[in-house]
């Protein structure tokens, strides 16, 4: 009985050392912040504290609106918080350990409230107002003129590259507090200056990432519009906007402007169906290409050229090619290129086809 006693003894020491091992592991917590729209919110602070209030590690959200927090295998609290925004919290069961994703986040505009109180003596004849009394505008800045491009080639949706360019971020209204989307002639607040590449009169574009295919890992890239840069310091700048290909948000980021000339389209050929490329994804928000909307196929460049017309087709069970529009080729990078739909004779979906149009061929018929 004596052996028996031990025995159990040393089980159970061997047990509780495993259990104490275990829950000692830390967890991964994973997850991503958007605002109300969907759209994800760079640099959001996301604060992890214990039931006991002890802080256990602060962090920001990456160019894409995501976290990885390692902590303690426990409950955890999670706090966002990001100017101009309603902070959220949000308690987290650790305890299992390994890689925990935590449901997506969004945040909501804080809401404003002002108080102000007057104090003096009211004059005895007060004068009356004056008419169409108002603020004075502020004061328009320099702007340097921009070359003439194509402005589809700024505005369609594109691949994102493995690691997106980012020189600074776009805060805030630079005389509105509080206002989150930005339009023409905004003045807005930038997080970069001279540090990050920024200098007066440089043109930059407005650009946020969205996510196609979370089993494939696969993120689209969404612009929102064209500005300039009109005064930089070595960490903060002030940018105009030009123009905006819909609205610019709080949180975009800002990449190299490259003009592309405006080009008429080419001619049209003859389909290369042994050429076609796949398409990818339409823009951000939507599901299907429709005319005039932005698709992004996958073909690197030298494949397909910017103007070149293609023809848009799916295979049905016999590997038919069934045509159901055309497009014509806005911009190319290294390993995709994005079209713009002239005609559809039905919605296009990620999937079907896209192939060249042989201008040579169809000179030889």
């Amino acid at each position: 009985m004596t052996r028996l006693r031990r025995t159990l003894a040393r089980t159970f020491t061997i047990l509780a050392a495993g259990a104490a091992v275990l829950a000692q592991s830390p967890t991964h917590l994973h997850g991503i912040v958007t605002d109300e729209s969907g759209g994800v919110l760079p640099g959001v602070t996301v604060t992890v504290a214990a039931p006991d209030g002890r802080q256990l590690a602060v962090l920001t959200t990456d160019a894409i609106g995501e976290y990885d927090a390692p902590v303690p295998a426990a409950v955890a609290r999670l706090t966002f918080t990001l100017e101009g925004f309603a902070p959220l919290a949000v308690d987290v069961d650790a305890r299992t350990g390994g890689s925990l994703a935590v449901p997506t986040q969004r945040l909501v505009l804080a809401p404003r409230s002002e108080t102000v109180v007057v104090q003096g003596h009211a004059p005895a004849a007060p004068p009356p107002p004056a008419p169409y009394e108002s603020m004075p505008p502020p004061p328009a800045p320099h702007i340097v003129p921009v070359a003439p491009h194509d402005r589809d080639s700024v505005c369609a949706p594109a691949k994102v590259d493995a690691v997106p360019e980012s020189l600074g971020l776009i805060q805030t209204h630079r005389y509105r507090a509080g206002v989150g989307l930005y339009a023409a002639d905004d003045q807005v607040i930038i997080d970069g200056g001279t540090k990050s590449g920024l200098s007066v009169g440089l043109n930059v574009l407005a650009r946020r990432s969205y996510r196609i295919d979370d089993a494939q890992g696969l993120m689209g890239e969404h612009t929102a519009g064209l500005l300039q840069i009109v005064g930089v310091e070595e960490r903060t700048a002030v940018a105009v906007v030009l123009y905006a290909c819909d609205e610019i948000m709080r949180g975009d980021r800002l990449a190299p402007f490259v003009p592309e000339p405006a080009r008429m389209p080419e001619a049209a050929g003859v389909p290369a169906y042994d050429r076609a490329a796949r398409i990818l994804f339409a823009d951000s928000g939507q599901l299907v290409g429709a005319p005039r909307r932005f698709m992004v196929i996958d073909r690197p460049a030298g494949v397909v050229r910017a103007g070149q017309r293609v023809t848009l087709f799916r295979r049905n069970y016999r590997k038919d090619a069934i045509v159901i529009g055309d497009a014509v080729v806005v911009a190319v990078r290294h390993d995709s290129a994005t079209i713009r739909i002239d005609h559809a004779t039905d919605a296009i979906e990620s999937g079907d086809w896209a192939a060249p149009q042989d201008q040579s061929a169809a000179r030889q018929r």
